[in-house]
């Protein structure tokens, strides 16, 4: 009877097993309805934090195929833009991530802002051969709604899907805290000197 049980028991986990790898996938399928993309192996989303202006730093999370891989997040020290600009602070670490199509290319590019941010997007991938079919999108801020490139309109986060809304502001979160600690880490540093 244990050896049946046993038996029961590790049927079960195959199951539990296979039923979140179908939600998981159910959820990139749904996600490449929604951003009208045939691919969605890789997704990139950005972030900035700064202090007026100050250890301003910028952040790149990656996620691919099903979770969050660390070894493509990526940090970056704002070296050009000394004001309060975000919109120039990301121009400068998307110009700096573009010059490395050998990170790999992303299906779908995520930035905290707005439809400014999204035209930045929609531009700097234009200069750049390698990102011409690499999807732009800009969370509005309070993430209340997205901007998508090819829609004419933002779309209100209330309306979506709660898997498909849940997971934009779940990678939102992601960069943005990413970004802080990065920025609390030079922050700190410097109160050592």
């Amino acid at each position: 009877q244990i050896f049946r049980l046993e038996k029961i028991f590790s049927h079960s986990k195959i199951f539990e097993k296979n039923l979140f790898f179908e939600k998981k996938t159910s959820l990139i399928e749904k996600l490449k309805e929604f951003f009208e993309v045939e691919n969605l192996s890789r997704i990139e989303a950005f972030d900035i934090s700064n202090i007026q202006g100050k250890f301003a730093v910028g952040a790149l999370v990656g996620f691919l195929g099903e979770n969050f891989k660390e070894r493509f997040f990526r940090k970056f020290k704002i070296k050009f833009e000394k004001r309060v600009n975000d919109l120039s602070m990301t121009e400068e670490i998307l110009r700096r991530r573009f010059l490395h199509s050998e990170w790999g290319i992303p299906d779908l590019i995520l930035l905290d802002g707005g439809k400014a941010h999204l035209n930045l997007g929609k531009k700097l991938k234009k200069e750049l051969k390698d990102f011409e079919k690499t999807k732009i999108c800009a969370l509005a801020k309070k993430g209340e709604k997205i901007f998508i490139e090819g829609k004419e309109k933002p779309i209100s986060l209330k309306n979506l899907d709660k898997e498909i809304s849940s997971f934009i502001l779940n990678l939102n979160k992601k960069v943005h805290q990413f970004a802080i600690s990065y920025h609390r880490k030079l922050r700190e540093k410097s109160l050592l000197e």
